[in-house]
């Protein structure tokens, strides 16, 4: 192979997007394990309760919608607040921008370091950055015990309903809101590959997660089972992706229409 050839074959490496976990262990920690393991050997008290809110900049359908005023407050300023309502001992903002972080430090949220570029690209996955950002959190030595996963563009959430779903967590090391679903006509796969014939299994429901509350234990020995909270207020399942969601998002806080069972700044 050629010089030159060795060299395309580099660059056209470097620009592929991190895909997986071990991608950012490798791109950012190497040398290390790619799960959390190492960080829960010792006997130390790890319990912390930590929000993290990941928070790019560069917003495709529509611009800069994070700190876009809704009703008045940004939008990133939501989450943050409802963070802070939960009882998390910290709230972490993921972001590459400085504007943002200014923005959700302002609501009580911390920004402890800057989103590398190769995390905040639209082709990588939300959950490659906020595994980084936990491992960060663990590598300075913070006793984390708690990850809470809580996306920007679900601004609708109760206080009460937030403080249940932590002390779900805190009891099952899981606590994810979901969405039940219509389920897909024909057959699907289970966990583990399994085929399901949807005309003969009776009784089963679909749901998928939702960015309202996504929690887990960091230490997989306090992961004892899973739970899922069914969301059934469909106000809380709004998830602003487009002007639409955005105009209904408006009408329902202009109408007061929803509970947020906590204060929220004028």
């Amino acid at each position: 192979m050629s010089a030159t050839t060795t060299t395309t074959a580099t660059s056209t490496l470097a620009t592929l997007p991190l895909a997986t976990f071990e991608d950012v262990r490798d791109r950012f920690f190497p040398g290390t394990p790619v799960s959390y393991a190492e960080n829960f050997t010792d006997n130390a008290v790890h319990d912390k309760l930590v929000v993290h809110i990941g928070a790019r900049a560069g917003s495709t359908r529509i611009r800069d919608k994070n700190v876009r005023r809704l009703g008045g407050i940004p939008l990133i300023g939501y989450t943050i607040l409802a963070a802070r309502a939960l009882g998390a001992d910290r709230v972490i903002l993921n972001t590459d921008s400085e504007e943002y972080c200014r923005i959700g430090e302002a609501f009580g949220a911390e920004c402890p370091f800057i989103r590398p570029g190769e995390l905040a690209r639209p082709d990588v996955s939300p959950g490659l950055a906020s595994y980084y950002a936990a491992r960060k959190v663990l590598q300075e030595g913070y006793p984390a015990g708690y990850w809470v996963e809580m996306y920007p563009t679900s601004p609708f959430r109760n206080g009460a309903t937030l403080r249940r779903y932590v002390e779900v967590l805190r009891g099952a090391g899981s606590c994810v809101a979901v969405n039940r679903i219509t389920p897909p006509p024909g057959r699907v796969y289970a966990p583990g590959g399994r085929s399901v014939s949807l005309d003969r299994d009776q009784g089963l429901v679909f749901y998928k997660a939702t960015g309202t509350f996504l929690g887990y234990a960091l230490d997989a020995d306090k992961r004892f089972w899973r739970h899922h909270e069914i969301i059934r207020n469909p106000v809380e399942l709004i998830d602003i992706d487009t002007d639409r969601d955005w105009e209904l998002a408006e009408s329902i806080l202009a109408a007061g229409a929803y509970d947020f069972g906590m204060e929220l700044p004028c």
